[in-house]
């Protein structure tokens, strides 16, 4: 059945006339004619008494023009829902993101994309890298955003490199090595170490336990109350640097380190156009933070 003769019942049965619903439709007369009329004959209907008074619907007529109104109005609201779609404006985008990350990008992300795209439902999942891999692989979530040597060689994945977070040791204001300067990974053994993930032998030389939590918030809480010693990324914690509740530590013997950060995607896979705007919008604001994260394109 097709939406143009729809529209031309419609026309008719607005207007009252065949020669009204010609012009508003910007058609003849007789081809308007025959398109209707090739409607009746298909269904065996007739749709409009025809008349001195105009054009009348019969009661077939009443029932085709009542649903074909429904029919049109959901066809032109999917034609619309796919044009934003199309934009990325409206749909679904499902992603999952590592501790750090979560923390440090998902307010201003959020804020974003809500401002620019508030018809999008965004779906996110927070758990370390390797942990979302079954939820990408079984199609629960488009990409996983993380630590590269998290999701290096996945099979069934592809990768596509976003940036660098530059990564640091700080402690509290007031910390017993906060004054020093000179700092070496030995003076951090005799600390506990908090962090996201589990660390093999305890904190940096294993030697005091180690805090974990996956909540980096929580974990910020916890470095301003305590002694623990923490590797994380000044980005996050501009305001506390700033202030000077928390310090940077200059750990002589101990690499400046910057966590590589990467999309995991399924191989074979069409992202949807929201999570392409998802994507760019995480990689310009990896670009925006500057300083503290350098940016290493792909």
């Amino acid at each position: 059945m097709e939406h143009v003769r729809l529209r031309h019942i419609l026309a008719v049965a607005r207007t009252g006339s065949f020669s009204r619903a010609a012009e508003e439709e910007r058609i003849t007369q007789p081809a308007l004619s025959r398109s209707i009329a090739a409607f009746e004959q298909r269904h065996a209907v007739i749709l409009f008494d025809r008349g001195r008074g105009g054009a009348r619907p019969t009661p077939a007529g009443e029932l085709v023009i009542e649903q074909a109104r429904t029919l049109l109005a959901a066809a032109d609201d999917l034609e619309r829902s796919l044009r934003l779609y199309g934009t990325g404006d409206v749909g679904r985008v499902a992603f999952g993101l590592g501790p750090m990350l979560a923390s440090l990008l998902l307010p201003d992300l959020g804020q974003a994309l809500l401002r620019a795209r508030p018809g999008l439902r965004i779906v996110t999942v927070t758990r370390p890298p390797e942990q979302l891999l079954p939820e990408l692989l079984d199609d629960r979530i488009e990409m996983i955003v993380g630590n590269n040597w998290k999701m290096s060689h996945v099979p069934g994945t592809e990768k596509r490199d976003l940036g660098r977070v530059r990564l640091e040791v700080m402690v509290r204001a007031g910390h017993p090595l906060a004054g020093r300067t000179a700092v070496s990974t030995p003076d951090l053994d005799g600390y506990p170490t908090a962090s996201a993930v589990e660390l093999s032998s305890g904190g940096f030389g294993g030697a005091r336990g180690i805090v974990c939590l996956r909540h980096f918030h929580v974990l910020r809480d916890l470095v301003l109350r305590t002694d623990c010693v923490w590797l994380s990324s000044p980005a996050f914690v501009a305001g506390e640097l700033e202030q000077g509740s928390l310090v940077r530590l200059a750990v002589s013997d101990l690499a400046p380190i910057d966590s590589e950060i990467c999309m995991l995607l399924r191989r074979g896979r069409s992202r949807s156009p929201a999570a392409l705007v998802v994507a760019a919008e995480i990689e310009a604001m990896l670009g925006r933070i500057g300083g503290d994260t350098a940016l290493s394109a792909a």
